[in-house]
Protein backbone atom coordinates (compact mmCIF):
# COMPACT_ATOMS: atom_id res chain seq x y z
CA UNK A 1 0.00 0.00 0.00
CA UNK A 2 3.17 2.63 0.10
CA UNK A 3 1.75 5.54 -1.99
CA UNK A 4 -2.08 4.69 -1.58
CA UNK A 5 -4.84 4.71 0.96
CA UNK A 6 -5.67 2.49 3.55
CA UNK A 7 -7.95 2.17 5.86
CA UNK A 8 -8.31 3.88 9.21
CA UNK A 9 -6.69 1.98 11.67
CA UNK A 10 -10.00 2.25 14.12
CA UNK A 11 -12.39 1.36 10.49
CA UNK A 12 -14.86 -0.81 12.23
CA UNK A 13 -15.86 1.95 14.97
CA UNK A 14 -15.75 4.74 12.45
CA UNK A 15 -19.19 6.51 11.65
CA UNK A 16 -18.08 7.14 8.03
CA UNK A 17 -15.71 4.04 7.87
CA UNK A 18 -12.91 4.65 4.85
CA UNK A 19 -12.97 3.50 2.03
CA UNK A 20 -15.62 1.31 3.54
CA UNK A 21 -17.05 -0.49 6.90
CA UNK A 22 -16.27 -4.49 5.37
CA UNK A 23 -12.63 -3.85 4.04
CA UNK A 24 -9.78 -5.69 5.30
CA UNK A 25 -6.91 -3.73 7.13
CA UNK A 26 -4.79 -5.35 3.86
CA UNK A 27 -6.63 -2.97 1.56
CA UNK A 28 -5.02 0.07 -0.75
CA UNK A 29 -6.34 2.37 -2.90
CA UNK A 30 -6.83 5.90 -4.05
CA UNK A 31 -9.94 7.80 -4.54
CA UNK A 32 -9.59 10.95 -6.63
CA UNK A 33 -10.87 14.89 -7.20
CA UNK A 34 -13.35 13.85 -10.06
CA UNK A 35 -15.40 11.15 -7.83
CA UNK A 36 -13.24 8.19 -9.78
CA UNK A 37 -11.21 5.40 -6.97
CA UNK A 38 -9.94 1.91 -7.11
CA UNK A 39 -9.37 0.05 -4.37
CA UNK A 40 -7.74 -3.59 -4.18
CA UNK A 41 -8.37 -5.98 -1.39
CA UNK A 42 -5.81 -8.89 -1.48
CA UNK A 43 -7.46 -10.59 1.36
CA UNK A 44 -10.26 -11.42 -0.47
CA UNK A 45 -8.96 -10.75 -4.15
CA UNK A 46 -11.15 -8.33 -4.88
CA UNK A 47 -10.46 -5.49 -6.78
CA UNK A 48 -12.63 -2.10 -7.27
CA UNK A 49 -13.04 0.29 -9.79
CA UNK A 50 -15.81 3.25 -9.85
CA UNK A 51 -15.16 5.70 -12.55
CA UNK A 52 -17.14 8.80 -13.19
CA UNK A 53 -16.77 12.76 -13.27
CA UNK A 54 -18.11 14.64 -10.50
CA UNK A 55 -17.10 18.21 -11.71
CA UNK A 56 -19.16 17.79 -14.66
CA UNK A 57 -21.33 19.64 -15.58
CA UNK A 58 -20.14 21.81 -12.33
CA UNK A 59 -17.29 21.01 -10.12
CA UNK A 60 -19.58 22.31 -6.83
CA UNK A 61 -22.04 18.91 -7.37
CA UNK A 62 -20.80 17.37 -4.13
CA UNK A 63 -23.72 14.39 -4.33
CA UNK A 64 -21.32 11.61 -4.85
CA UNK A 65 -20.07 12.59 -1.18
CA UNK A 66 -23.67 13.26 0.60
CA UNK A 67 -24.73 10.17 -0.43
CA UNK A 68 -21.84 7.95 0.00
CA UNK A 69 -21.91 6.42 -3.28
CA UNK A 70 -18.95 4.99 -3.42
CA UNK A 71 -18.89 3.10 0.04
CA UNK A 72 -22.46 1.53 -0.59
CA UNK A 73 -21.05 0.31 -4.22
CA UNK A 74 -17.83 -1.09 -2.13
CA UNK A 75 -20.42 -2.55 0.40
CA UNK A 76 -22.83 -4.11 -2.02
CA UNK A 77 -19.51 -5.70 -3.99
CA UNK A 78 -18.37 -7.66 -0.23
CA UNK A 79 -21.84 -8.26 0.34
CA UNK A 80 -22.69 -10.44 -3.20
CA UNK A 81 -19.13 -12.30 -2.62
CA UNK A 82 -20.47 -13.57 0.81
CA UNK A 83 -18.30 -10.96 3.08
Amino acid sequence: GFGFDKPEKDNSTRRDPYPSLSVSPATYGHTGFTGTCVWVDPSVKLVYIFLSNRVNPSRDDNKLSQLNIRPKIQEALYRAIGI
